[in-house]
């Protein structure tokens, strides 16, 4: 498969979708692999089966402020200096590279990056979704070090980060991002063909294109289109009426309530969406109607994109689709690392709430 100017608008309207509002805003990201695509040609996209025992893959991505990054232009060549620093760590070549999360941004920069190096990029990432911490990945459940990490500006100013564990991998990563300006390319996980197997979430860039192609080619009812062909359900579609942002410890943290009018045969509705990066909680009537890991996504009514959590407004028309994340996420350990405790909310949401159906389409209540 190859991701080309055919599929390139498709698989980024897909990465918004599966973003769950987080990931960085994608319009810039896509325009530059456009340029990169005309330029160095179609980015080969390969199955995790075709990876060789030697091979040795890069996830790679944005870290940082998804705010920042909106207002930076990349040059294309961080992922060469990732690449090589990663290469001299490892005392081989890179030869594939990987998204570390399909969201956003971060499924278009590596993506970039691939064209200018003419290397192929894995049908996989890390996440399946937007998390917003460097231990939420497929990798770290897997037992793969996230250490050496390298993080660039891609002007000549990168930072090793050596450490042992997830949790202390997220601390210096972002210390060091925040010496680099806020916002920067970084490169973490790497692994050989082996591990890569058994460690990624496979199919993640196929799923974003099939995702994009529902939305972009209809002129309406995207939402219970992408329900339909995703397992998922529309959760409601509305108006904006309440949009709050507070600072938390070290994410910006808030609500958006979203209601449907009164009608003839309906009683009009209200759903509370707690946010941090992403889209955490679906909140109806006090109860959880859906939470993280799973993926909450809003759509603009009017246009059929997504919207991410930094352009929700006040007054906008815009539907909300729950999708099945990864069934690794439902797993005790996806659970503890990235379900609805590690953002700090109560124990036991995983135990009432209402489930979508699962990657292989089967419907579930609870968990």
């Amino acid at each position: 498969m190859l991701l080309d100017s055919r599929n390139l608008d498709a698989y980024a309207v897909g990465c918004g979708v599966l973003s769950t509002g987080g990931g960085g805003e994608a319009d810039v990201g896509v325009t530059m692999v456009r340029l990169a695509i005309d330029g160095f040609g179609a980015v080969e996209i390969i199955d995790v089966d075709q990876l060789g025992a030697d091979d040795l893959v890069m996830p790679c991505g944005l870290i940082g402020s998804p705010t920042l990054a909106r207002e930076r232009l990349w040059n294309g060549m961080e992922g060469q200096r990732l690449a090589k620093v990663m290469g001299r760590l490892h005392t081989r070549d890179i030869n594939t590279l990987m998204c570390y999360e399909i969201a956003g941004v971060n499924g278009l920069l590596p993506a970039l990056w691939a064209a200018h190096q003419r290397l192929p990029l894995l049908d996989a990432d890390g996440m399946g979704r937007a998390f917003p911490e460097m231990q939420q990945q497929a990798m770290h459940l897997a037992g793969v070090e996230a250490s050496p990490i390298v993080v660039t500006d891609g002007n000549e100013s990168d930072i090793i980060v050596l450490t042992r564990g997830g949790l202390a991998a997220e601390r210096l990563a972002r210390d060091a991002t925040e010496s680099l300006g806020g916002t920067c390319a970084g490169a973490l996980y790497v692994m050989d063909g082996v591990a890569a197997r058994s460690a990624v979430i496979p199919g993640s860039v196929s799923k974003a294109i099939a995702v994009g192609t529902v939305m972009t080619s209809r002129t309406s009812g995207w939402c219970e289109a992408l329900a339909d062909t995703m397992h998922g359900e529309v959760l409601i579609e509305g108006t904006v009426t309440e949009l709050e942002w507070g600072v938390g410890s070290k994410f910006a943290r808030g609500h958006a309530v979203i209601e449907s009018p009164a009608t003839a045969s309906t009683a009009r509705r209200q759903v509370r969406i707690e946010l941090q990066n992403e889209m955490l909680l679906a909140i109806e009537e006090g109860e959880v109607a859906a939470c993280v890991p799973d993926i909450i996504a809003a759509i603009d009514l009017l246009t059929g994109r997504p919207i991410d959590t930094e352009n929700l407004r006040y007054g906008q028309y815009l539907g909300i689709v729950l999708l099945p994340a990864p069934e690794i996420w439902w797993t005790d350990a996806g659970l503890r690392t990235a379900g609805p405790e590690a953002f700090g909310y109560a124990t036991g949401i995983t135990d009432k709430h209402h489930r979508v159906g699962n990657d292989s389409g089967q419907f579930r209540h609870g968990h």
